[in-house]
């Protein structure tokens, strides 16, 4: 148990090695600070009581509590969703445009957002491998423990250059303001805001179950798509967004959660799915929660449990079926730059 105490305890100083990841880093990234990879006031401030917002989590302090499964923890809602991957002046700058303004959405909020998103991945991939090479070299550590480390940092080293050949493309597109270079489906919604959210993913089956890519081919890159929730004048928003490099998978992935509702599948369901199956990186309302049904409660915490076991295998339908009936919301409109023939 110490081994994993001294492990997170390295995990926790290389987060707070904080480092601007902007396409114009330099000499004006003086002051590193705290980011919210969800807005702060407008999206954690929405769902936030008594300040504070729940996440489900597996950190080891949760999971010696609670059978060693995932658990909802609450967190203060100023504290949520930060990293330290971005200077005072480049955040400002950059992501004024959907921190000062509610989604329409049009291409360079989304773009925004988007790139918001892999940059937290990205610094925590970095992070991940930083602490894992660092630490293989304990002498505390049996031959085991070292064996099991050193497999699990190759794992992470692989992940970390996949990211770093898509911060390639999104920060070309971005310095050249090519936002058109990112496709988007927007889904939207008026009513009460339970769930915010911001991931990344590496689509391997669709909304209909079928395969999109296999992860286990090292030899091509991977298509990576983003998504997350966000404010609008009135109500709120569900995207995906990626970058045109990775339109094969993440177009098929977007059309075929068109389909699966024009099939009669709630969107809903798809959403709530969707989310609770590939991101870490979520808050919810505790009323929102602990007012659901034990079952629901149970089944979305299984659902998490399954995707984050490293060793179980992934379900062909994971994002077809499962956890249906518990959104609580109503989607009313779709807004996408995906047109007949993309």
């Amino acid at each position: 148990m110490k081994i994993a105490a001294d492990f997170f305890n390295e995990m926790k100083r290389n987060e707070s090695r904080g480092r601007c990841l902007h396409f114009e880093r330099g000499e004006r990234c003086n002051e590193i600070i705290s980011a919210h990879s969800i807005q702060k006031s407008n999206q954690l401030g929405e769902i936030a009581e008594a300040g504070h917002v729940y996440r489900i989590t597996a950190e080891m302090s949760v999971l010696r509590d609670n059978n060693w499964q995932p658990a909802p923890q609450k967190i203060g809602w100023k504290k949520a969703s930060t990293f330290s991957g971005f200077c005072k002046y480049h955040d400002n700058e950059l992501f004024k445009p959907i921190d000062n303004y509610p989604l329409e959405p049009n291409s360079e909020q989304v773009a925004l957002y988007a790139y918001r998103c892999m940059c937290r991945e990205y610094f925590t991939k970095e992070n991940v491998a930083t602490s894992l090479k660092n630490f293989i070299n304990n002498s505390a550590l049996h031959a085991e423990q070292k064996n099991f480390l050193e497999a699990s940092y190759m794992g992470h080293s692989l992940g970390f250059q996949r990211l770093q050949y898509h911060k390639k493309y999104f920060d070309a597109a971005l310095l050249s303001k090519s936002y058109s270079e990112f496709q988007f489906l927007t889904l939207t919604s008026n009513s009460p805001w339970h769930l915010q959210l911001s991931g990344v993913l590496y689509p391997d089956f669709d909304f209909l179950g079928g395969g999109l890519q296999d992860l286990g081919d090292f030899k091509s890159p991977l298509d990576f798509i983003t998504f997350f929730t966000a404010p609008l004048a009135q109500g709120w928003s569900f995207t995906l967004c990626w970058h045109a490099s990775s339109n094969n998978s993440c177009v098929a992935l977007a059309r075929s959660l068109a389909s699966a509702v024009s099939c009669g599948a709630s969107p809903q369901d798809a959403l709530l799915r969707f989310s609770f199956s590939c991101c870490e990186n979520h808050a919810f309302r505790i009323t929102w929660w602990d007012s659901l049904p034990v079952l629901a409660r149970e089944a979305i915490l299984s659902r998490v449990a399954l995707m984050a076991d490293p060793e179980a295998p992934v379900p062909s339908d994971y994002l077809a079926k499962g956890l249906e009936g518990i959104a609580g919301w109503e989607v009313e409109n779709i807004f996408t730059t995906l047109t007949a023939t993309s």
